[in-house]
């Protein structure tokens, strides 16, 4: 019995095909935007009331293991647990699937608003980071 042996093709998931980008976004507001949500930000930029001037890439991670940040890689592989969650929810005991609505629904009733915080800027000076300015009217 002579044949080829060939590998077991690997299989791609969706987690090991996501590229991880740690940014750096500046701008200029004509409102304190220090007790606002990101969103909030950005609507107010969107309204005229300012712009971004640069939009910088500071790392890029091909895996979520590669993340240095414990907490950042912690909240993606979150993320990433509730997707696969909701992919296969039709898998899940009924009791679970009410468990969580319960859970979500609870969530619902408090969410919490994160608002912007002042951070230490650092200057990279690496060549491989891309850099893009970026105008908003």
């Amino acid at each position: 019995m002579s044949g080829t042996l060939r590998a077991p093709q690997k299989i791609q998931t969706y987690e090991q095909s996501e590229k991880y980008f740690s940014f750096q976004i500046k701008g200029w507001t004509n409102f304190d935007p220090m007790d606002k949500t990101l969103a909030r930000i950005a609507e107010g930029i969107e309204q005229g009331c300012g712009f971004l001037s640069l939009m910088e890439v500071l790392k890029v991670e091909d895996d979520l293991a590669s993340i240095g940040d414990e907490e950042v890689r912690e909240c993606f592989a979150n993320i990433l647990a509730a997707k696969r969650l909701l992919r296969n929810a039709h898998e899940l005991p009924k009791n679970l699937i009410e468990e969580l609505r319960s859970a979500l629904k609870t969530d619902e009733e408090v969410v919490p608003q994160k608002t912007v915080a002042p951070v230490a800027i650092s200057s990279v000076n690496d060549e491989s980071v891309s850099r893009a300015r970026m105008r908003w009217p």
